[in-house]
């Protein structure tokens, strides 16, 4: 027995190390997991933080709803300038900001359209998008969060300096047909607001005009479907318009969903639709269909009786 044991010992010494075989295929084996389940911890990723977007949108809903019952059933529409109202806390150092020199951290209108709100939220956090990076320029020199939740203007109007933009819907959601299915709040890129389409002109000082929501399909088919050269769009989502290839939205009545981009087209008029005798407006045209603020002078009054639901539009 004694003689054997060295031998004995040996052969256990020899299965102690892996076989460069062995070790190739356990490496190649690795590396399959790898190629599966990375992709699966990705889309994981992308889909807890829509779940954090899809949230985010609904607690600014309550907060919304919340501003409702205080203010009679009116959205907010604001302007002027108030010391130290900034959502970026940097800006408020006592220095009156509503100027092109100083910038418009402390300006009540329309792109800070989360300040209405602010006082039910608590949070400025939850204004900004899990997956888009706001303007950085933008909220450093303004206090502005762009690139992140929009507020669909052509629900709750807007107003500046000696003119009134009002929605044809009168500002409350108890004029929309459908609060659940008409949208006021939307993950849009590079926007604070959904733009409005204005009637034909305004009357009275201040200037008091009647307006209504964007609702052109080629408008939107320019901002969420790649480009195929000119005006012209492909039939291919532009990921970076729509990361999450759709739009979270937030409804009138407090809620939110996940609406897929072709979704989201589909049940928005085409421009022959919304103005059956009239032509896309021009300030849209010479810019692709992107329009370059909130207000977009339309060729008269919409045919507001169509049924689209998503826009407030039909009964």
């Amino acid at each position: 027995m004694d003689e054997g044991f060295p031998a004995l010992h040996g052969i256990i010494m020899q299965k102690k190390a892996f076989t460069l075989i062995e070790l190739l295929v356990v490496i190649a084996i690795i590396a399959i997991l790898a190629a599966i389940l990375f992709p699966v911890f990705a889309q994981a990723k992308v889909a807890a933080k829509k779940t954090v977007g899809i949230s985010n949108q609904k607690q600014i809903g309550t907060a919304i709803q919340i501003y409702l019952a205080d203010y009679d059933d009116m959205y907010a529409r604001r302007s002027g300038c108030e010391l130290n109202s900034s959502l970026n806390n940097v800006l408020n150092d006592g220095t009156l900001r509503c100027s092109g020199g100083t910038g418009f951290a402390h300006s009540m209108t329309w792109q800070s359209w989360q300040k209405y709100y602010m006082p039910y939220m608590k949070n400025v956090d939850i204004f900004s998008h899990p997956v888009r990076i706001k303007d950085a320029n933008d909220w450093n020199n303004n206090g502005q969060i762009r690139n992140a939740f929009a507020i669909n203007l052509g629900l709750t109007g807007a107003e500046t300096s000696g003119f009134s933009s009002r929605p044809w819907a009168g500002g409350t959601p108890t004029a929309i047909a459908n609060v659940s299915a008409a949208w006021l709040l939307a993950e849009l890129p590079h926007s604070y607001g959904a733009p409005f389409l204005a009637g034909s002109g305004g009357v009275g000082s201040p200037v008091i005009e009647t307006v209504y929501p964007m609702a052109i399909r080629e408008y939107w088919r320019a901002i969420f479907l790649k480009n195929a050269g000119g005006c012209n769009t492909t039939e291919e989502i532009d990921t970076t318009a729509a990361p999450l290839e759709g739009v979270i939205l937030g409804m009138a009545d407090g809620s939110a969903k996940f609406y897929p981009v072709k979704k989201f087209l589909a049940e928005t008029p085409t421009m022959a639709e919304y103005y059956p005798a009239g032509s896309l407006p021009g300030n849209l045209n010479s810019n692709c269909r992107r329009a370059t603020s909130a207000y977009v002078s339309g060729p008269g009054v919409p045919n507001t009786d169509i049924r689209y639901p998503l826009w407030g539009l039909g009964q």
